[in-house]
């Protein structure tokens, strides 16, 4: 079989056949999380969000692969950095894009709020903060909204004028202003120009509060923190650090 290289990402590359695309994940790829991917991409597209189908889960030499439908692989990121002089065209549809996910509902998906605590207990923060942390999260309100937990200009894939959202294995339910949170400090070490641009389209756009998310952004923060990704420990610790007790 001839693949064609579209795109590299941390955990996995993007291939195509010309008939079908193959995300095909790093050699020692946890299987569990393989799975779990499979399972809420499932429920996401059974709800209605357009992804790219998974038609096979295959394993050859220690890799495990998605063969899905055929999507041409060009993300919205390379839009925007081949095009940074209509960045609000591109704003704009981000936000379409995310705002659109969040009125789909997957009750079978894990609970934002347990996956939050999870990392949390995770990320080595003292335990006075920590405490804080956990209690900010328990009194912020209950929602069950379809969140992405990873929604970049990475994961959103142009193919033939549709939108498709991809990498769905943070995905939960929950409040969609933890999931703009999400966004809003992923923008911040990667696209910083734009960070509040895009938070203040979503808070314009739903007519949210942006006090709101941000009393979200030093919770996400410091979940994050407990992924334990090299490069981001100065700026998470600085978003933890404007809690107002």
């Amino acid at each position: 079989m001839n693949l064609e290289l579209m795109n590299t990402r941390r955990n996995n590359k993007i291939y195509s056949d010309g008939e079908n695309t193959f995300k095909i994940f790093n050699k020692g790829y946890d299987k569990r999380l393989v799975f779990l991917e499979s399972f809420i991409t499932t429920e996401v597209e059974s709800a209605g969000v357009k992804v790219p189908s998974i038609l096979e889960v295959t394993n050859q030499e220690d890799q495990w692969t998605f063969k899905t439908e055929p999507v041409q692989w060009k993300t919205l990121f390379t839009m925007i950095k081949e095009d940074p002089v209509n960045i609000d065209k591109y704003l704009d549809k981000m936000i379409e894009v995310h705002t659109s996910i969040h009125k789909f509902k997957c009750p079978k998906l894990p609970v934002q709020k347990q996956k939050l605590t999870d990392y949390l207990q995770m990320a080595g923060l003292n335990e006075d903060l920590k405490i804080d942390l956990l209690d900010m999260l328990n009194s912020c309100p209950k929602h069950n909204k379809l969140v992405h937990g990873n929604f970049t200009p990475h994961n959103i894939v142009i193919s033939n004028n549709e939108e498709y959202i991809v990498d769905w294995n943070h995905a939960s339910q929950g409040s969609a202003s933890a999931d703009i949170a999400h966004t809003y400090i992923w923008m911040l070490m990667n696209m910083p120009e734009y960070a509040e641009i895009y938070l203040k389209k979503f808070c314009d756009i739903t007519n949210t509060s942006s006090r709101y998310v941000h009393n979200w952004i030093p919770i996400v923060a410091a979940a994050r923190l407990g992924k334990k990704i090299s490069g981001e420990e100065e700026l998470l610790n600085s978003l933890i650090s404007v809690i107002e007790y």
